[in-house]
């Protein structure tokens, strides 16, 4: 065991997949022309200087938004660029004294190199997600955005085959072609163990939220393969969170706000519209969204239900009733100040440990560090965000 004999589970480690560099002997060959003409553009970006982008920055190969915008400025003429987060390693928590260490980036594609420095986390177990495999519903060609989820689940279905104890992987759910999304769910489920939930946006294309009954059959097959809805935020790209084009490109905010956002709503839509009570065996999380913020929103969800059953007609019972019924599980990051309240608020049995490693606004190796030492967090608590409600979220990680 990892950390004072608990296991350790990380409900949102990360891949930083390279298109143009793991796809190659994954994708289906009727789309290899389309995927080589994406390879083409990457090509042309880095031949530019430019860094590695598909989405969200003005350089981005298959769809550009300004989000590098500095507060306080009006005109940047491009210039600007969306941050990398440089001097991330000196932020988790702000006030630390030295810089935690370099990131190395081979972990997304080096097993060894991954397995070494989850052990010097105390990480017993990765639960993978992509970087930005669910923005290609960005793509005007449906059918490729199919086959680059099927090329990344091929892929990472081999990476984590190279440490089944250690690696587990979430499929992507197609949100735009749902019977397609349903397919896949269901081929991977049957065909590999080490895949343990269903990876969601916090909102759908086409501005469409989770309580869309387009959405239903998504739920259905979840439910029926007992595989948890993992709903998972990122900024400033499809499918566009709230937020993204309220903020007027300013990085600042739209990173440190818009997710939180996105996460408030998916929280809401879940709720709100009923899918606890219409799916009665479904499980739910929501990622990458911080958590400080659930027992203020708790409060005004509650509100509104008795101020206005009507908005909310699947809705039976008051929303932080369906929190406690213990489907509804939530990541909080190691270094929100917020935890301890957050746990004596609404309970220990619904927060997840999140690092996001290996993305720039991690507190790797130290995340682990920071989520348990904390003056008024119980054993029981810190047993149970480490690992114990992964394992009840995701019964498959008990595999």
């Amino acid at each position: 065991m990892s950390w004072s004999g608990y296991t350790v589970i990380d409900m949102d480690a990360h891949i930083r997949e390279r298109a143009d560099r793991f796809y190659k002997d994954y994708v289906d060959p009727e789309y290899r022309g389309a995927y080589q003409q994406l390879c083409e553009a990457i090509a042309k970006q880095e031949a530019k200087g430019e860094s590695y982008s598909l989405f969200g920055s003005r350089n981005s190969v298959i769809e550009q938004i300004e989000t590098g915008r500095p507060l306080g400025v009006r005109d940047t003429f491009g210039l600007s660029r969306r941050s990398e987060m440089e001097h991330g390693r000196i932020a988790f928590p702000p006030g630390r004294k030295d810089p935690l260490p370099p990131i190395r980036p081979e972990v997304s594609w080096d097993v060894k190199a991954r397995l070494e420095d989850m052990d010097r986390a105390s990480v017993d177990v990765n639960v993978l997600f992509p970087t930005h495999v669910s923005s290609y519903c960005a793509l005007r060609d449906v059918g490729f955005e199919n086959a680059l989820y099927r090329a990344y689940h091929r892929w990472v279905v081999d990476f984590c085959a190279r440490a089944p104890k250690r690696l587990k992987w979430a499929v992507v759910a197609n949100m735009r072609d749902v019977p397609s999304g349903v397919a896949e769910i269901k081929y991977w489920a049957e065909r590999d163990p080490n895949l343990v939930g269903v990876y969601i946006s916090p909102q759908a294309p086409g501005g469409k939220l989770l309580d869309n009954p387009d959405l239903y059959p998504l739920y259905d097959v979840a439910q029926s393969l007992d595989l948890p809805l993992l709903a998972h935020g990122g900024t400033a790209r499809p499918p566009y969170a709230p937020g993204t084009r309220d903020l007027n490109g300013a990085w600042f905010l739209l990173h440190g706000l818009s997710n939180p956002w996105a996460g408030m709503a998916a929280m809401g839509a879940l709720i709100g519209g009923g899918i606890f009570d219409l799916f009665p065996r479904i499980r739910a999380a929501i990622i990458e969204t911080g958590g400080g913020w659930v027992p203020a929103a708790l409060d005004r969800l509650d509100t509104h239900y008795l101020m206005s059953p009507g908005h909310v007609p699947n809705l039976k019972r008051m929303p932080r009733e369906v929190l406690a019924e213990g489907r509804y599980f939530h990541g909080i990051d190691s270094w929100e100040r917020s935890l301890e309240f957050c746990v004596e608020e609404l309970g220990e049995d619904m927060w997840l440990f999140a690092s996001d490693w290996p993305h720039g606004d991690t507190a790797w190796p130290e995340s682990v560090e920071q989520t348990v030492e904390r003056p008024r967090l119980p054993e029981t608590a810190k047993r149970k965000i480490l690992g114990e409600n992964a394992l009840r979220l995701c019964p498959r990680l008990s595999g």
